[in-house]
């Protein structure tokens, strides 16, 4: 028995020390806030397909971890990472609607977003396998999967990635796939004699034959060129939809350093469009349009939203490609105190002919705005406010940070 003191004290230990932290847990358990969206106008029925998702943190507690938050028109519900969420991080409604009705096909596959493309025909995901030789060279891979939903096939395949001299990094960012051809939108790092370059490259791909037919490089550049920062983001639009362009926006910022801090001196800004069908890439320029007040928000088929406010109002201004055409301003009343110094534009989503509009960011102080509006007429059709049903004593001060709004079909 006395060769075994020591493991049983070791299991005792443990058991005592899990049962504590259950007991700590159970007391200092989180009394999170209840959330409800009040309707100010329109038909409170607007809300029962938008989901809102976002992070709270309770800025009371030296817990600096966030929770996830979801807000429906049934309410608010919360739901605490778990270790392996913490390690794999957050991934949006699309994914957790794809894994749940193709679980087979989304086994072993990653969880972002922007390696899948879905339409009513076709499921298709892209990864890109990066292997380092003991040499230092790197060679890449494309792996790629396409789900046929008429019969449920999937057919996967992997090519080759064409390696330019001094390639160092592919990132991918979008997938598309249109009359049979897989698009792949990635940016591309090289490095050569020190000098670091990157460029953003479309590779098209034969989705019958699984072979590559064409690659081009759509813009390249240098991320820092002396007090001269450039980068290029691919702007958003509904997770895995189908479009035919590739919205970009190119930002050079002149900076200054010294040795306390630094800044933006100036600032430059340039919308450039790419044509997956015409391969025609083309500079967006819309006159009266400012850049540094108009935010480009959103991009839905060939339709492209910018954002501003102005005092109480979200000013959505429609821009469309084929016709090089602004169209009619859509006003939102912002209902939320909270100060305008400090405010973030709102989330906006273009489903079904409707634009949602969610507030970005809300606290213990300040409530949040939802609003649904009739993109064809222009019409607001509902109008609410995020706001808090319990006492703000009970949980303290708090801030939720929305990052994404969806809606059912």
């Amino acid at each position: 028995m006395k060769k075994y003191w020591k493991s049983i004290a070791v299991i005792i230990g443990i058991i005592l020390s899990i049962g504590t932290f259950y007991v700590n847990s159970a007391i200092s358990a989180e009394h999170y806030p209840v959330l409800t969206v009040q309707t100010v106008n329109g038909d409170a029925e607007e809300m029962e397909s938008l989901i809102i998702e976002g992070s709270y943190r309770n800025l009371s507690s030296m817990n600096y971890l966030g929770t996830d938050l979801k807000i429906t028109a049934q309410g608010s519900s919360y739901n605490s990472p778990s270790l392996l969420d913490r390690v794999t991080g957050y991934y949006p409604t699309v994914i957790k609607e794809l894994k749940e009705a193709n679980r087979s096909f989304m086994r072993g596959k990653s969880l972002a977003a922007n390696q899948y493309f879905e339409d009513n025909q076709f499921l298709a995901y892209a990864n890109i396998d990066q292997k380092i030789s003991s040499l230092g060279s790197s060679k890449f891979n494309f792996e790629i999967s396409v789900l046929n939903k008429a019969d449920d096939e999937v057919n996967s395949f992997t090519l080759k990635v064409p390696v330019e001299d001094g390639l160092d990094h592919v990132f991918l960012e979008d997938v598309q796939l249109v009359k049979d051809k897989i698009y792949l939108i990635t940016q591309n790092m090289t490095i050569k004699n020190d000098d670091f370059n990157d460029e953003k490259r479309v590779y098209e791909i034969d989705r019958i034959s699984q072979k590559l037919t064409n690659q081009e490089a759509l813009l390249k550049f240098t991320q820092w060129k002396e007090s001269l920062h450039t980068h290029i983001q691919l702007v958003e639009g509904s997770p895995t939809a189908a479009t035919e362009h590739i919205i970009m926006v190119k930002t050079e910022d002149t900076v200054m350093e010294d040795t306390e801090s630094t800044r933006v001196t100036d600032s430059k800004q340039e919308i450039i469009s790419y044509n997956l069908a015409s391969k025609v890439t083309e500079t967006i320029n819309i006159p009266g349009l400012n850049l540094e007040e108009n935010q480009l928000s959103f991009v839905k088929g060939s339709t492209i939203y910018f954002t501003r406010v102005e005092e109480q109002e979200l000013i959505v201004t429609p821009y469309q490609l084929g016709a090089n055409q602004v169209e009619q301003d859509y006003r939102i009343q912002l209902r939320s105190t909270i100060d305008n110094e400090h405010i973030e534009s709102p989330i906006i989503s273009v489903e079904e002919d409707k634009l949602y509009v969610v507030s970005r960011q809300i606290d213990s102080n300040f409530n949040g705005d939802v609003a649904v509006v009739d993109i064809k007429t222009g019409e607001p059709l509902f109008e609410g406010q995020i706001t808090l049903g319990n006492s703000s004593e009970e949980h303290g001060d708090f801030e939720i940070y929305m990052h994404e709004i969806s809606v059912k079909q």
